[in-house]
């Protein structure tokens, strides 16, 4: 039986007496834990996708919209928003899921303001963020620490920078929403002088510009993340640090298994960078302790709600909805203490990582036992909202 996704009828959306949040994307795990942030709160959220297998268009907190693909079909995505925006009794409020939705969202931001508030700066700061080019330039300027950068233009360049290099070493996308879309994979990972340069080929083989990165050693437990809400003041509100347990794929995944601690340090990096670019909206940015200096060096920022976004609502740190009453001009509560030690857990990703860490005799299996013990929160599993969950194994939803 082929169970369709649950849509929203755009006729109703004029019926609904206040400010409706729009999560924008197909990151499941994302658009799921903004929605919930929402939905738990009592705010109507409406989630757009191309995709019509969308399981997550089930949650009890949503309705779903079926929309263009805003890569490939860009203009078409705004004139379906801006025909939503027409029909609401107030402005709604975007939560883009991806970086994807977030370019196509800034650059015709004029057209969108009419109808949208778009809880986030303005295109050109916001590309210090999402451009890598100029992110690891404006970190040189500030004199944050990062990992060692490389800028090639040209394939001479990279020869040059393949002899200098230590290996292995990353190929990173300047943009990084189409190169996800174009290669199912967030970078590149090259494991000798050769294997850069064919890398580095097949990149601009598709018109991307991209960087050359080194790989600070260690494993997944150096990986730490802040997360915050800078209101237009770049002031953090809801301020929310993690470190990382387990990730996958193993090295240069996503985390599937990471848990909150308190580490002033990592706000104290993240938060002079944005007053220094006058951003403001969601962040989350990724930092990596390197044991080679002991030193917090930044990796990335994600100016967007991200994969694990429900795990600092559910301690005590509700950004989505933060940004969301901030954005339509009501009081911000100051977020209470926020729980350390409460473990956010992507199941079937951690299932893999953890096999790949036993047979490396890497982790014990009574050490992963052990390590699920405590308060925990889950990428798509939620008591009080499991159809998305289920649906999930269904092969209609399987990709």
């Amino acid at each position: 039986m082929i169970i369709l996704a649950k849509t929203c009828n755009i006729k109703n959306i004029k019926k609904i007496d206040e400010p409706i949040a729009f999560v924008l994307g197909r990151y499941v795990t994302g658009g799921l834990g903004a929605v919930r942030c929402l939905g738990r709160e009592k705010v109507p959220v409406i989630w757009l996708d191309s995709d019509s297998k969308q399981f997550g268009f089930h949650s009890k907190y949503c309705s779903g919209i079926i929309c263009p693909d805003p890569k490939s079909n860009p203009k078409e995505y705004i004139d379906f928003l801006l025909n939503i925006g027409m029909k609401l009794k107030h402005k709604g409020v975007l939560f883009p899921v991806r970086d994807i939705e977030v370019y196509t969202m800034l650059k015709y931001r004029s057209q969108l303001e009419e109808n949208f508030h778009i809880p986030m700066a303005n295109l050109e700061i916001a590309e210090k963020l999402l451009n890598k080019y100029l992110f690891y330039k404006t970190l040189e300027k500030f004199d944050i620490a990062h990992a060692k950068t490389f800028f090639p233009n040209e394939l001479s360049e990279v020869e040059e920078i393949s002899k200098k290099i230590n290996y292995p070493c990353i190929i990173k996308p300047v943009h990084s929403a189409v190169f996800v879309l174009d290669f199912k994979t967030k970078l590149f990972k090259a494991n000798s002088k050769d294997q850069l340069i064919q890398l580095y080929k097949k990149a601009v083989s598709r018109n991307h510009e991209v960087i050359i990165q080194e790989i600070i050693p260690g494993n997944a437990r150096c990986m730490h993340g802040f997360n915050a809400y800078y209101d237009k003041n770049c002031k953090p509100n809801g301020s929310f640090m993690y470190r990382r347990i387990r990730e996958w794929p193993h090295e240069m995944g996503n985390g599937c298994f990471i848990e909150s601690v308190k580490l002033p340090d990592l706000e104290e990096i993240v938060t002079p960078l944005i007053k220094k670019i006058k951003y403001y909206g969601i962040v989350d940015a990724e930092i990596r302790k390197d044991p080679r200096d002991n030193e917090f060096k930044l990796i990335e920022i994600n100016s967007r709600c991200w994969m694990q976004s429900s795990l600092p609502a559910k301690c005590g740190a509700n950004l989505p909805f933060i940004a969301y009453l901030d954005t339509i001009g009501k009081k911000i509560e100051k977020p209470k203490a926020i729980k350390e030690n409460v473990k956010w857990l992507f199941i079937s990703e951690d299932i893999c990582s953890s096999v790949k860490s036993i047979l490396k005799r890497e982790l014990s299996i009574l050490e992963w036992i052990k390590s699920y013990r405590g308060e925990k929160e889950y990428s798509i599993l939620a008591i009080d909202d499991p159809i998305p969950f289920f649906l999930s194994f269904l092969p209609f939803y399987l990709r």
